[in-house]
């Protein structure tokens, strides 16, 4: 893939998100001084990944990945731990259409999570490797 197209794809990673949770936060405008069930602040919860994929979406680093990274595995670990609490519940507040619908809704945020890791930002020294390779193949050619 070319470096040109990679930076777009993976500016367009993060920049869906960031759309997603600015949207979310006009939606919710009113109750942004309501508290959640973890006792912050919903203003809050929309501040910090709006900030932290702004940044990534404009610097593209290994700390904003990393960060971009925790709030995943933040959200990850948040809706698993809720799939197990409501699995007792099924048929008495849920159906098990509803389950699985969650279920296959976490199993689509694990296929976001390997592409968040398959762009990543890599190293200068792994950059320059695959730059003298690329070079290499296209001498050949």
């Amino acid at each position: 893939m070319r470096v040109e197209t990679k930076n777009i794809l993976t500016r367009f990673l993060y920049i869906i998100p960031l759309t997603i949770f600015i949207v979310g936060l006009i939606t919710n405008w009113k109750n942004l001084d309501f508290y959640s069930s973890f006792g912050i602040k919903y203003k809050y919860i929309f501040a910090v990944p709006i900030i932290i994929f702004l940044y990534q979406s404009i610097r593209n680093s290994k700390l904003g990945w990393i960060l971009v990274v925790l709030l995943y595995l933040t959200f990850l670990i948040t809706w698993i731990i809720n799939l197990v609490d409501c699995y007792n519940l099924i048929g008495l507040k849920y159906s098990i259409t509803e389950y699985l619908s969650w279920y296959i809704f976490v199993l689509v945020y694990l296929g976001l999570g390997s592409i968040y890791y398959k762009f990543r930002p890599k190293s200068d020294e792994y950059k320059k490797k695959k730059t003298i390779r690329d070079e290499s193949e296209t001498k050949e050619i």
